[in-house]
């Protein structure tokens, strides 16, 4: 009895594994769990990617909502999303870029070639801030408020279905909310 119920075990435990996986395949990516959702944005203190000599921290970022993009020239996913980012600064969105892991010579060349949707770039070279919030990879774009609180995440390319799908409702219920700025406010005055 004990030598049949030795040889279901390994069996059982493979099967139970199976099904954890194939559970973790149908999840969404970009419904992940945001541990840092309605927290503050995490302290830091990086260089500007165009200004190396201009520090950026927490005191710096605008004091109303905007958009934290997580990206890298390496990103074939960066790059595929890059024109809807330009899209949403030519409508007048604050948008600051987080260049995360990127060789800061063709992170450069990449803005300089296809365009800088950012106000400014934080350098995150070595990955910290980016680790502090939790990135799994880019892109990732956070909606942070006027108080400096993360009040969104998306894992993936943005686009103008996640645009009205995900961001609108949101940057809508800022509008509406006594303590938060309207939604004309994530534009650029």
């Amino acid at each position: 009895m004990k030598k049949r119920l030795a040889l279901f075990l390994p069996l059982l435990a493979l099967l139970a594994l199976g099904l954890v996986l194939l559970l973790g395949l149908q999840r969404d990516p970009s419904q992940l769990a945001l541990a840092q959702q309605g927290k503050p944005l995490p302290e830091f203190q990086l260089t500007d990617l165009l200004q190396p000599t201009q520090r950026i921290d927490n005191r710096t970022l605008p004091k109303q909502p905007f958009l934290l993009n997580v990206w890298g020239s390496w990103c074939p996913s960066c790059i595929v999303e890059h024109p809807f980012l330009m899209q949403l600064k030519q409508q007048g969105y604050l948008i600051y870029g987080l260049n995360y892991r990127d060789n800061p010579q063709s992170a450069r060349q990449m803005l300089v070639t296809k365009g800088n949707p950012f106000v400014q770039v934080l350098n995150d070279h070595d990955g910290k801030l980016a680790l502090a919030l939790g990135v799994y990879g880019a892109p990732e774009t956070y909606l942070i408020d006027g108080d400096g609180i993360i009040r969104f995440r998306y894992v993936g390319e943005l686009e103008q279905a996640v645009w009205q799908q995900q961001f609108m409702p949101l940057l809508k219920d800022f509008s509406t909310s006594v303590a938060t700025p309207s939604v004309s406010t994530i534009k650029e005055q």
